[in-house]
């Protein structure tokens, strides 16, 4: 599928569309993945659900993420499954653009559009949204007894590069530890 296809299935038509609650779906698959360049995931598939209610100059969205992805271990490099659930908000205020200038918005869950807009992509939101939901340590859980699950060839690698606690400490380090302490 073209990188223009992927981007169009993320779009909403607003003009003509009258007033009351409306509801979307929308899947980010592994072609969504490539071409947002979203390298931290890989594979997987998250559901998006977006309920728009419109009114007269103004657009209130609620997206709803729910799905797995894949990612590699920050620790083993093993592939490891997320399991993504997450909502979100976005207000969006149509606004009379006649002198070209646009409003500025430093909060980005509101954003200012053209009353005469036609539609809105949310691609970059949705990106956005899912790289904010990510942990920042992503590793495989603990089995049921508190063990790693990482790969083990990999964690016996790590111990074995990782400083001992045991090597005798230079004794320059130590003559400066006492000066910290006074």
């Amino acid at each position: 599928m073209e990188t223009r296809q992927i981007h169009d299935k993320f779009k909403i038509r607003i003009a003509g569309i009258a007033a009351g609650s409306f509801t979307f779906s929308m899947d980010c698959d592994k072609a969504f993945f490539e071409v947002s360049g979203l390298s931290i995931l890989h594979d997987g598939v998250i559901h998006v659900r977006i309920k728009m209610e419109k009114m007269e100059k103004m657009l209130n969205f609620a997206f709803q993420f729910e799905g797995k992805a894949t990612a590699n271990c920050d620790r083993c490099l093993e592939p490891v499954t997320l399991k993504i659930d997450f909502n979100t908000t976005l207000i969006v205020t149509l606004v009379n653009n006649k002198n070209g200038k646009h409003k500025a918005n430093e909060n980005d869950d509101i954003w200012f559009i053209d009353e005469n807009s036609y539609e809105l992509d949310f691609f970059h939101y949705i990106y956005e949204s899912l790289l904010l939901a990510l942990p920042q340590k992503i590793v495989h859980p603990d089995d049921e007894n508190g063990n790693s699950a990482c790969n083990p060839e990999m964690l016996e690698k790590l111990t074995q590069c990782s400083p001992s606690h045991n090597q005798e400490i230079d004794p320059r380090w130590e003559t400066l530890k006492k000066l910290k302490l006074k």
